[in-house]
């Protein structure tokens, strides 16, 4: 936990923060074509840019590394038109400190966060019951101060039952703009397909990657079919990714569709799937949310492209 003097220093920084960053934003010129893309989200006018941010590895070391950094990174997003925020329930502490960096009048009005509902991965609490849930979404909604939610997840669509009826009804009073569930998980799939028939979600959130392309079959067909909006999340399988392409060499081809790097060869290839809307990038560097930034400005690789990009990547497992 902090201690006083400790949580003073951090609001005191925050608030300088306000002003300038302690890090500088490097990285891009603002042309149209340096812009992250964006596309609408199912059933509404609302515009979502395709690359966001998965905050958790940023967020967890907050308290120790204090918040220059990963105000660095959320301003090189918003630089770029870039908004998403994805948030999962973690101690007081930090989720607090985490409030006070999204409340930067640098962020004002400029992003759309994700929380979840239904387990504490800091606490390592894996079940929460139903009041539990909502206690969630109320200290969440205290320390962050938005109201409405832009969207709630079920996490890891446990315990739907309890959670799911709560979201419902968050919606419906005007507490939630969207709401939908959670797996990182490929076993899962077959569950998620099964709620998306009977619990219909305005989000999915689902691994999917050149790594893991399962949801090609079944789930992003289901998602169109549905009007379900899509986001991506554990895009390089924890680090597995990198394992496969260290070392080797870009073809050449890759630069037809803007790509300088491994890291957006897999991203520009998830995110030229129109039925994604949103690719969420974990990383505690601003240069690595930078890169990653960078694979959803440009030229997309088309179909018979991404046909080239897997066939590619599938040889390289393969070695």
């Amino acid at each position: 936990m902090l201690t006083c003097q400790t949580r003073r220093d951090f609001l005191k920084t925050t608030t300088a923060l306000g002003v300038s960053s302690l890090l500088p934003v490097t990285g891009f010129s603002q042309t149209v074509a340096d812009t992250v893309i964006k596309r609408a989200i199912p059933g509404t006018s609302e515009m979502m840019p395709i690359l966001g941010f998965g905050s958790s590895a940023a967020v967890e070391v907050l308290l120790k590394t204090g918040p220059a950094s990963l105000t660095s990174i959320l301003e090189t997003m918003v630089k770029l038109g870039a908004s998403v925020i994805d948030t999962a329930p973690r101690e007081t502490d930090v989720e607090q400190a985490f409030g006070q960096l999204l409340l930067l009048p640098q962020f004002k009005g400029k992003l759309f966060v994700n929380s979840k509902v239904g387990r504490n991965r800091a606490l390592n609490l894996k079940r929460v019951d139903k009041q539990g849930g909502i206690n969630q979404i109320r200290e969440t909604e205290r320390l962050s101060q938005r109201n409405p939610a832009d969207l709630i997840l079920v996490d890891t669509m446990l315990d739907m039952d309890l959670h799911w009826p709560t979201l419902q009804e968050e919606k419906s009073q005007g507490n939630a703009r969207y709401i939908g569930y959670t797996t990182s998980n490929t076993v899962d799939h077959e569950k998620m397909e099964g709620y998306m028939n009977t619990h219909q979600p305005d989000f999915i959130q689902v691994n999917y990657s050149l790594l893991e392309p399962e949801i090609e079959q079944r789930i992003l067909p289901l998602a169109r079919d549905k009007g379900i909006a899509v986001m991506i999340n554990t895009p390089f399988g924890g680090g597995e990714y990198f394992k496969t392409v260290k070392g080797l060499t870009l073809p050449d081809w890759t630069a037809e569709f803007d790509c300088t790097s491994w890291a957006q060869f897999n991203l520009k290839y998830i995110l030229s799937e129109p039925a994604i809307n949103c690719v969420l990038t974990e990383t505690t560097k601003t240069t690595n949310m930078e890169e990653n930034l960078r694979a959803a400005t440009g030229h997309l690789p088309d179909a018979e492209m991404r046909k080239k990009m897997k066939a590619h990547f599938d040889t390289l497992v393969k070695k």
